[in-house]
């Protein structure tokens, strides 16, 4: 919809290109006045796993295909 994509677009400019996720969720829930959340749904994720190393996967015509974290 126009709406979601001007969302997204702001959230971009507002948190960077690569916010993808929580803020943009947040920006969606402001301008519909609902909570997105389903019931249950803990209002924080948290990672419990231990940091380990990882590659960072760049889509093509984005630079380098990978490079090492």
């Amino acid at each position: 919809s126009p709406q979601l994509i001007k969302i997204f677009e702001d959230g971009q400019a507002r948190f960077g290109e690569r916010e993808w996720s929580p803020n943009i969720i947040r920006r969606l829930e402001e301008a519909c006045g609902a909570q997105v959340l389903a019931e249950g749904f803990p209002a924080q994720m948290h990672d419990n796993e231990p940091e380990e190393r990882g590659y960072e996967v760049v889509p093509p015509g984005k630079g380098n295909n990978a490079y090492e974290l």
